[in-house]
């Protein structure tokens, strides 16, 4: 039964209005002003293989705020790391461009267009434990779809979106030190005055990088490369199982489309084997609609099948105890599933262009919350 309305961003546009608009630097400022919670992540794709995300995770559930770092490195041929620490006191700059809690620094320059990061959680609490940092160099424009907030009830949630950019990286991983470069993107989110597990019962992240089928071997590099990232939820049928999806397409680092309609199709389901009790698609179809920067008619086809795994997160196994408590009582099982997809394909169709594919490698993460 719904009990409370989701209002999309999307469908507060305006008509004659763009249903995307470029994200400004108070987008990603830290807010941290309501019950709710706040994220700052880096993913990011190597060229030596590498792929992951760097997060610092603050949630405001009862009396007091936690802190939480979390990281993902998967390197083929190797077991993923995957890295959960209280991040304890999060300190946060006045103008947002420096911000840092136990195990991880993120720091801006004054436009956004370089930010540095220094992730030690894992090396503090044990000598395996993983250290490394990173230099991401914004080659694009933000977006965000309307305003970027999804009203959900009495509560909002809101993305903003650096989509492309150059990475950097070194550290060291399941004990061997690496120096790399390739692609990545930041996403700044943000919930105001609801649950985080009110927000949405399931949710599709995916982050793809790729070249034209077209293009030979030696001519592909981080410079040249083209990425697809989708972000989408649906809300609890409280809240009228409403779909949410901000979704964009780069190529050689730039912006090239921005999609506000994506449509995702579990297929070939089966139980988990890990003990979640949830069922698990080996085939997820993802369908995003929208326009280029230039106005054209723009869709992504994402036929994936996710069947590496990389990581199950028990997030209840993962809260501290109150907080574990509190949200034990409302959800059954929070699961994050988190897969590697080695020879992905994506289609592009472009207004006025011949359809073409992409060619590459996607890190794939379901959230079950139900």
């Amino acid at each position: 039964m719904v009990h409370k309305k989701t209002i999309t961003a999307a469908s507060l546009v305006q008509d004659g209005h763009p249903m995307a608009t470029q994200s400004v630097l108070a987008d990603f400022a830290w807010k941290r002003d309501s019950t709710g919670s706040e994220t700052q992540t880096l993913y990011f794709h190597l060229e030596n293989g590498c792929v992951g995300f760097v997060q610092i995770a603050w949630v405001f559930l009862t009396l007091k705020a936690t802190i939480e770092t979390n990281a993902t490195f998967f390197v083929p041929g190797h077991p993923c790391v995957f890295e959960t620490h209280n991040g304890h006191n999060l300190k946060v700059a006045k103008d947002s461009l420096d911000y840092e809690c136990k195990g991880l620094q993120m720091s801006w320059n004054k436009d956004h267009s370089r930010l540095s990061v220094k992730y030690t959680a894992g090396r503090e609490r044990k000598a395996s434990g993983v250290a490394a940092s990173f230099e991401f160099v914004r080659k694009s424009d933000g977006y965000k779809i309307g305003d970027g907030k999804n009203y959900i009830g009495e509560g909002t949630a809101a993305h903003y979106f650096y989509p492309a950019g150059e990475i950097t990286a070194q550290g060291e991983i399941n004990g061997a030190k690496f120096e790399s470069k390739g692609s990545a993107m930041f996403i700044h989110a943000h919930s105001a005055n609801i649950m985080p597990y009110n927000v949405g019962a399931e949710w599709n992240m995916i982050f793809f990088v790729g070249h034209p089928e077209s293009m030979p071997k030696d001519k592909r590099n981080a410079e040249s490369a083209s990425t697809y990232h989708v972000l989408q939820y649906e809300t609890p049928e409280s809240y009228g199982s409403v779909n949410c999806s901000n979704a964009g397409l780069t190529q050689e680092n730039k912006l090239k489309a921005v999609l506000w309609d994506t449509k995702v199709e579990h297929h070939e389901l089966t139980k988990d084997e890990n003990g979640s009790g949830y069922d698990i698609p080996k085939n997820i179809i993802f369908t995003s609609t929208g326009k280029t920067v230039d106005g054209k008619k723009a869709r992504v086809v994402f036929d994936a099948r996710p069947t590496q795994r990389l990581h199950d997160i028990d997030v209840l196994h993962e809260m501290p105890f109150v907080v574990r408590r509190l949200v034990q009582a409302l959800i059954t099982k929070p699961f994050v599933f988190e897969r590697y997809e080695e020879t992905a394909k994506v289609r592009v169709e472009i207004e006025g262009e011949e359809p073409y594919v992409l060619e590459g490698v996607a890190f794939h993460e379901l959230t079950l919350m139900k």
